[in-house]
């Protein structure tokens, strides 16, 4: 790892990772960092290329460059691994020159600024002299650091975590609000991975969102036009109707109150006033609204809450069915959940602690309530009155 100079509060610096094969250079990541930040850097290899990945890059008649499927690509399946070209503090800080940027581009390999260069760019010489900045401003993505506990003494700004990463690939996709794929940042690994939440046929053009998807589509191109400078015409902001359209407004502004209100596995775990399929019933009922507004990114979390149900309620042959789906959406995107969810289905009662628990609660709370009124067992009509619901 290399450093520069520190400009205003930030230093210039570049992070090398080996490459996992002995006759490929290293990766070069340019970043303008805190330097307190620096010793809290992972020293990762870089993520092995893909000698025959599952998409190309081609130009599409409005909407400059994009990334299209070149085969059938499973939902759930791994479509790329990918290492930032630069990092930069968030924009909201302001406070970043135009040489501060450009340094940042004098650190970057030579074939990785020609690439940059051919991405998109919305903001005009004016607004972002730089090309540095005008790239990232239009294609970055948020990534995630990790900072010493006495950061906000060294940088007590609101703003000064927020910091964003130059994808030569993943800059590529194009935006929908429904998009088919996400990605997710890893720090330990300095990548971020692309993943695909819906099957995609071969030419299908591979998207992910650029604002957030349970806004109403006044509110997303409010966002989309000065930011990026289109309005979008994806499916769902290109409705027949206007009835139509307002019905789609509906059903994610419910579908973000649901987010914030739903019934959850934790509180239903501990709650045995809460029906068994409380959760269940809950999830699978807004499940049709999920994919009809194409929020398939909801999908994995509301599986993985079924499932953990299906463990504690112990329907072995529910829950395998249940954990097997999950397993395929969750492969690439939530590479941990797949792998925990695998080791139970093995042996679910041996590998999984809260294995039947719910039963378990429900047969102590009985041998209280028949202790503390003092019934006999064949009580039949009074345990009824006291019971749990099922």
């Amino acid at each position: 790892m290399e450093s520069g100079t520190i400009s205003s509060s930030y230093v210039h610096h570049v992070i090398e990772l080996p490459s996992a094969a002995s006759n490929s250079p290293p990766i070069k990541i340019s970043c303008l960092l805190h330097p307190s930040m620096i010793p809290l850097l992972p020293s990762p290899t870089a993520a092995p290329i893909d000698p025959d990945p599952p998409y190309e890059v081609l130009s599409t008649p409005h909407k400059g460059f994009g990334m299209f499927a070149k085969r059938h690509i499973p939902k759930g399946s791994l479509i790329l691994v990918e290492h930032p070209a630069y990092v930069l503090p968030g924009f909201a800080s302001n406070d970043l020159s135009t040489e501060d940027y450009e340094q940042v581009g004098r650190l970057i390999p030579s074939d990785v600024y020609e690439e940059v260069a051919k991405m998109a760019n919305c903001r005009s010489k004016e607004e972002c002299p730089s090309l540095i900045e005008g790239v990232a401003r239009t294609n970055a993505l948020t990534l995630g650091f990790e900072f010493p506990p006495n950061f906000n003494k060294l940088d007590p700004r609101p703003t000064a975590r927020h910091y964003g990463g130059l994808f030569l690939k993943i800059g590529r996709c194009n935006h929908s609000c429904g998009p088919n794929a996400a990605w997710k940042w890893d720090f330990q690994s300095l990548s971020s991975t692309l993943f695909a939440l819906r099957d995609m046929r071969p030419g299908e053009e591979i998207s992910h969102t650029y604002v957030h998807p349970m806004q109403s589509r006044a509110a997303r191109w409010k966002k989309l036009k000065p930011d990026y400078l289109f309005e979008c015409d994806c499916p769902w902001c290109t409705l027949p109707t206007a009835e139509a359209q307002a019905e789609s407004d509906r059903n994610r502004e419910y579908v973000g109150m649901y987010l914030q209100t739903r019934p959850t596995y934790s509180k239903w775990s501990t709650d045995l006033c809460l029906p068994d399929d409380f959760v269940i019933d809950s999830l699978q009922a807004v499940s049709p609204i999920v994919r009809k507004e194409g929020l398939d990114r909801l999908t994995p979390l509301f599986m993985e809450e079924i499932v953990r149900c299906l463990a504690d309620l112990g329907q072995e042959d529910e829950f395998k069915r249940w954990a097997g789906e999950t397993i395929k959406l969750c492969r690439a995107g939530n590479r941990a959940l797949a792998e925990e969810l695998e080791k139970i289905i093995e042996n679910p009662e041996k590998n999984c602690s809260t294995w039947g628990r719910r039963k378990r609660m429900k047969e102590e709370l009985e041998r209280k309530l028949r202790d503390q009124y003092d019934l006999d067992s064949d009580d039949d009509f009074s345990l009824d009155l006291l019971q749990v619901p099922e």
